[in-house]
């Protein structure tokens, strides 16, 4: 199993790409930071790990490039 495995594939709720997160962050607890340095706004969470729709939708959305590169340094 890879980082990028353990990492929680999420996207904002206006989001057209996916960002990856950090395997121990929360997409909704405190202000997670995506591997690529993007945040949503305050009091905004993290969407993509709740729902099956939501997962669903995560995995559908090309992954962000800046999130890829994190990844794999």
């Amino acid at each position: 199993m890879s980082y990028l495995d353990d990492c929680a594939r999420v996207y904002r709720p206006t989001g057209r790409m996916a960002h990856l997160l950090r395997p121990n962050d929360s997409p909704s607890v405190g202000y997670p930071q995506a591997l690529c340095g993007m945040r949503n706004p305050l009091f905004s969470d993290w969407l993509g790990t709740g729902s099956q729709a939501e997962h669903e939708r995560a995995a559908q959305l090309p992954l962000c490039p800046g999130c890829e590169q994190g990844a794999i340094r």
